[in-house]
């Protein structure tokens, strides 16, 4: 009996000791709060420069300072985890084509939605762009303020900033991934342009969309390329009949023999849904399996080679002046 008072003695303290122990541990493993959005004006040497912008998911047109808008640009199309020198040179590259695009700077602007002004949200035809609150709901709740952080730092570091040659603005084209070469321009859009010629690029490899493979059943590569050419593009047997490709001296695709006719890399593309026009293709009775390199056109900056280059230890100007020819950052006059 003596020793039930030490039992309950003992009990008590543990109902009052460990839950203040576990709460310690648990206060003791809390991560840091996110860091606040640093929302300070971007200031421009080139000054302020505003333009209209058509926001093709709200139906309407949005006045933006041209900094601003490039925030959106780069948060939509470049992975806020990459290298901050990387998201420096899609700044300046997204900059220069806007400015390009611009009504006030000589452009032709954007005319697909019933009315011209500079640019639209649509990356179809134009760039990419997303608001702040689109970006944050996006992202990792946790990691989305540093991210916007960055994306900001990086227009700002760069506030102004254009690629030029011979002193003028260049169609800044971009992608996502070349799957190891760039292309020349003629070879995508039939005018050769002295500073978009193709480079090797050893910096996107290894990394997402280097290779994926694309697998179609014998039906379903039938009914997605008949409307490309007249006659069924399967065999008796059900055998793809694909044949005889011209490629690029990057590799790519310009057009191939299907079923006897010819049709454009970029049509087969399009009509398979495939990532680039960098591919092979392996056939059976029954089915064919495409294997891919890259992502996108394949012109101008390679968004995961910057990434690569950047952690290679170059800056945002050595980047642009490795994927177009000839060209310098400079900033833009007022």
């Amino acid at each position: 009996m003596r020793k039930l008072p030490l039992v309950i003695i003992l009990l008590l303290l543990l109902i009052i000791i460990l839950p203040a122990l576990v709460v310690r541990g648990c206060r003791n493993e809390a991560t840091e709060p996110p860091p606040a959005v640093d929302r300070a004006p971007i200031e421009s040497p080139a000054g302020e420069i505003t333009l209209q912008v058509f926001n093709h998911h709200l139906d309407e047109v949005q006045t933006m300072t041209l900094e601003e808008y490039l925030v959106g640009v780069v948060a939509a199309e470049m992975p806020a985890s990459f290298d901050i020198e990387a998201l420096k040179a899609q700044a300046v590259v997204a900059r220069t084509y806007t400015v390009n695009q611009m009504l006030s700077f000589g452009g032709k602007g954007c005319d697909k939605h019933g009315q011209t002004v500079d640019i639209c949200t649509n990356f179809a035809h134009c760039q990419a762009w997303e608001s702040e609150e689109e970006s944050l709901n996006r992202w990792p709740q946790d990691e989305g303020p540093g991210y916007l952080n960055k994306i900001r730092q990086a227009v700002r570091e760069t506030a102004g900033e254009v690629a030029l040659h011979n002193n003028e603005l260049i169609d800044a084209v971009f992608h996502a991934h070349c799957g190891g070469q760039t292309e020349n321009s003629e070879d995508v859009w039939t005018t050769a342009l002295a500073y978009l010629r193709g480079v090797d690029c050893p910096y996107c490899e290894g990394t997402r969309w280097s290779e994926t493979e694309h697998v179609f059943s014998s039906e379903q590569f039938a009914q997605k390329l008949l409307p490309y050419v007249s006659a069924v593009p399967v065999s008796s047997t059900g055998r793809p009949l694909l044949d005889a490709a011209t490629r690029t001296s990057s590799g790519r695709v310009l057009q191939l023999s299907v079923a006897g006719e010819a049709v454009s890399g970029r049509d087969i593309r399009t009509a398979l849904g495939l990532p680039s026009t960098n591919f092979t293709w392996q056939a059976t009775e029954d089915q064919i399996i495409f294997t891919n390199k890259g992502y996108g056109h394949g012109v101008g900056l390679c968004q995961y080679g910057a990434d690569g280059k950047a952690k290679a230890g170059n800056n945002y100007k050595e980047i642009i002046e490795y994927f177009y020819t000839d060209v310098t950052v400079d900033t833009l006059s007022p």
